[in-house]
């Protein structure tokens, strides 16, 4: 992974974490432990699938599919 992908999935965690607070009402360190204990996060991750590339809303809503919660 090239540092520009790295830095792209940091943010792209960083706007996700921000959704799952928003909708659930949870503080940021349950968002993040939910979001990095998913299966979701492998895939966001994996520069082969170029979800870091993706908005917020796109992220939140595939996460909330993907993983059924939330």
């Amino acid at each position: 992974m090239s540092p520009e992908q790295k830095q792209l999935v940091e943010f792209a965690i960083q706007d996700l974490v921000a959704e799952i607070v928003k909708h659930n009402g949870l503080s940021p360190e349950v968002a993040i432990d939910r979001l990095y204990h998913s299966r979701f996060f492998e895939h966001l991750t994996n520069p082969a699938t170029g979800l870091y590339r993706e908005g917020p809303d796109y992220l939140y809503s595939s996460f909330v599919r993907a993983e059924g919660q939330c």
